[in-house]
């Protein structure tokens, strides 16, 4: 099984990891292959709380984006291609079948009777994609990659937090509600913080570092390529910096 996951993460990587080659509408370089690692690490924990089929949800978070270049039906299309990819494989086909519904109905298509492997791969996407620590950053960086200046982007928490909020209405399991409850008391703290500094004129202390090194790295776009130097802008602050940076981590470890 890990050899399957493995070929196939191979697979995701060489599309995704340098799509697109520059900026695209809500797209960058990095971003989708990234997503998908932290897709999988939540889809999995949620997996665990829910009592679904680990080894499906996994294959599903894996091959879920795998079609991400061609758009809106990328569900839909990326399934088929996902059934392709898993017939050349030693696979149960029922297993495979199940795999394919999962990316099928992944991009807002679940309802509360599909099964509960469906639920949370759907949910663990809308969640990494919208809510915490990860969504602020990816609000950042798609700010700032269609020109917004920091100041612009700080002042657009207001009107995009209430968007992110009503989101948690999409959300179809108990437990990744849980986690989407949680990330949004957290992005909402972090927000308000962050605005706060920036009226007392904090510019390039703590978390007023942190967005404007987030800012100033959006073409690259990386979570994991900023994270060291991150870090390093958290442990010269006192103003809560360093648990905004270890919240971000643990969100993009899964943990959170």
């Amino acid at each position: 099984m890990e050899q399957i996951i493995t070929e196939l993460e191979q697979i995701v990587r060489g599309r995704l990891e340098n799509w697109p080659e520059q900026w695209e509408g809500y797209h960058w370089p990095g971003y989708t292959w990234e997503h998908t690692l932290r897709v999988r690490d939540l889809a999995l924990r949620l997996a665990d709380e829910a009592g679904a089929d680990a080894y499906v949800v996994e294959l599903a978070a894996v091959l879920h984006d795998i079609e991400k270049p061609i758009g809106r039906e990328h569900a839909p299309v990326g399934a088929e291609t996902a059934r392709g990819l898993l017939a050349e494989r030693p696979l149960d086909p029922d297993i495979a079948e199940r795999v394919v519904s999962v990316i099928a109905s992944h991009a807002g298509g679940n309802t509360p009777e599909h099964p509960v492997e469906n639920l949370v791969l759907g949910d663990a996407d809308l969640i990494d994609a919208n809510f915490g620590l990860v969504g602020t950053w990816r609000f950042i960086t798609i700010r700032a990659g269609h020109g917004s200046t920091v100041e612009e982007t700080v002042r657009g928490f207001r009107d995009w937090l209430p968007r992110k909020d009503e989101l948690l209405g999409l959300l179809n399991t108990e437990q990744g509600r849980a986690v989407a409850a949680d990330r949004r008391e957290q992005m909402h703290g972090f927000c308000a913080s962050v605005e706060e500094a920036f009226d007392a004129g904090a510019l390039g202390q703590g978390l007023m570092a942190l967005v404007q090194h987030i800012n100033a790295e959006h073409a690259r776009g990386s979570i994991l390529a900023q994270l060291p130097r991150l870090r390093q802008i958290a442990e010269a602050a006192d103003d809560g910096a360093l648990e905004a940076y270890q919240r971000l981590v643990d969100e993009v470890e899964g943990r959170a």
